[in-house]
């Protein structure tokens, strides 16, 4: 007998990583009528909330850079038109809960969003129980976890995950950087997790990208000195780290890594940077959050924010220098400084794989959140040499 077409078995081979290429093949099928730049707008905002829940719920810095990751994984599988962003984003958050035994229940995760999303609830600092069940409560704890299933389907649920943040301070250390260019590296890092980045390359990756542009950002005057010239004093440091990670050489063979996939992570936090500097402040009222970088750290003074852009919601404080254009203009010397190098569209992807065609572009969202047939998640697929 014939097996009807209902039950028929889908098989998805997981991939830890997608090349560029394919996150925007993916993007463009879920994207929908959105604009490749109010998509933009629409994922800061839900980082922007995935980053203050996180804050208010007192999640390590990890489970909030996981969640904005999964967050952004699961929008290459499900279309934006079909999900509130708010119950994606507190879905994601409660699965990074768990895979960083961080665990919250749903409840609790809901109830620290609310002083966010109805701040004319909020009643000496805090929301009642009562109100918050008057306001659908229990309603949307039932749809938070029927949105898990569906994020741990995009994981294809292999809950073995790692960020890039404790590697900025071990390859910090190894590259001999002061504590506090470690610092910038991993504030950089966490607005690392506000860009598409970590869907295409691994951690390591990410932490040395992130201390490339952090040196690149940290002098005000950041200069690509491909003539030899001296820089100045104050930015002889971060020059060193510019020169060595910038050009090929033979830190590539030790780190795993080489100076193309430093310089498309660099592209990436330059494009967040851009994207945040150029939106006005309503486009991200939720995205826009004075919340600290981790729940111990307190919210800067008046005096400590004094020396950078006004009030910008990414962690790394950028120096009053850094503007769209000069940001731009930086861009523009990374491009000019390596003219013979690929575009940004070669990703971290293991020797002998190939980017998705347009047909694996179809079969790789085919049965996902459907309660018809079987999905077999294969992993650790083997490729020939």
């Amino acid at each position: 007998m014939a097996v009807p077409s209902s039950s028929k078995a889908h098989v998805k081979h997981f991939k830890p990583y997608f090349t560029p290429v394919e996150v925007e093949k993916l993007s463009a099928k879920q994207r929908g009528k959105l604009s490749v730049s109010r998509e933009e707008k629409v994922r800061q905002q839900a980082c922007g909330f995935i980053d203050a829940v996180g804050v208010r719920c007192g999640f390590p810095r990890k489970t909030i850079a996981t969640a904005q990751t999964l967050y952004m994984r699961f929008h290459l599988f499900f279309p934006y038109k079909d999900f509130n962003y708010v119950e994606v984003a507190l879905s994601t958050l409660y699965v990074s809960s768990k895979l960083h035994d961080t665990i919250k229940k749903p409840r609790e995760i809901i109830l620290a969003s609310f002083p966010i999303r109805y701040p004319n609830l909020v009643r000496k600092g805090t929301i009642d129980v009562a109100t918050a069940e008057a306001n659908g409560l229990e309603h949307e704890r039932k749809r938070v976890l029927a949105c898990e299933r569906l994020v741990l389907e995009t994981m294809g649920f292999k809950f073995g995950v790692e960020t890039g943040l404790r590697g900025v301070i071990k390859i910090g250390k190894k590259l001999g950087l002061e504590k506090k260019m470690c610092q910038h590296a991993w504030r950089v890092a966490v607005d690392c997790h506000r860009t598409q980045a970590p869907l295409s390359f691994p951690p390591h990756i990410i932490a040395l990208g992130s201390i490339y542009t952090a040196s690149l950002l940290v002098s005000e005057n950041s200069r690509i000195h491909a003539s030899g010239a001296v820089p100045p004093p104050d930015t002889t440091y971060p020059a060193r780290i510019i020169d060595l990670l910038g050009k090929s050489g033979t830190w590539e063979k030790e780190f795993s890594a080489s100076a193309g996939h430093i310089d498309d992570v660099a592209h990436y936090l330059i494009d967040l940077y851009v994207t945040i500097l150029s939106a006005t402040p309503d486009t991200l009222s939720i995205g826009h959050t004075p919340s600290p970088v981790s729940p111990k750290e307190s919210n800067p003074t008046a005096s400590q924010s004094s020396n950078t852009t006004s009030s910008t919601p990414t962690a790394f404080p950028l120096p009053l220098y850094w503007t769209s254009q000069t940001l731009t203009q930086l861009k523009i010397q990374l491009r000019d400084r390596r003219p013979g190098a690929p575009a940004a569209n070669v990703g971290w992807a293991a020797a002998g794989t190939e980017s998705l065609s347009a047909i694996e572009g179809e079969e790789a969202v085919e049965g996902m959140g459907q309660n018809e047939g079987t999905i077999r998640f294969l992993w650790d697929v083997e490729v020939a040499p």
